[in-house]
């Protein structure tokens, strides 16, 4: 069972670990889809969301994001070691802060389709508490 109370250490490392693992699985997959739908590297960013916004990829996007939400929250609270729902609510927080910066100042933020920005926030943070919630539960708790 995990013990009562966390490491303020430690629970950095695991929220920054959640974040890196979601980031690091979606991005790498968006690219590889991205290069194999377009039968290579694409040249500049808008041929890049050209192929990334077709249909099947974004249905992709949907699966995978989650999924990734999944694993992150899983291993955000795996790291922490305890309190590990709280620290999947944080983590879900943090990313979902930072979806919402993305999505609306970000740089890229006009090339997502906004049903996909949408459809993104409303997965995604649930996604993570979610996978926090199965390793609380695999440990026989969490808070």
């Amino acid at each position: 069972m995990a013990s009562s109370s966390s490491n303020p250490i430690r629970s950095i490392i695991a929220v920054l670990g959640g974040l890196a693992v979601v980031s690091l699985v979606t991005e790498s997959l968006e690219f590889t889809l991205v290069t194999a739908a377009s039968g290579g590297t694409v040249a500049d960013m808008a041929g890049y969301f050209q192929v990334r916004n077709r249909p099947a990829i974004l249905a992709a996007k949907l699966v995978y994001n989650t999924l990734a939400g999944v694993l992150g929250g899983y291993m955000t609270a795996k790291v922490a070691g305890a309190r590990e729902l709280r620290h999947g609510v944080v983590v879900a927080v943090v990313q979902t802060a930072a979806l919402i910066w993305g999505f609306t100042a970000g740089e890229y933020a006009a090339f997502t389709p906004a049903w996909m920005r949408v459809a993104l926030l409303l997965l995604t943070g649930p996604a993570m508490v979610a996978g926090a919630s199965v390793r609380a539960k695999a440990v026989g708790g969490g808070q």
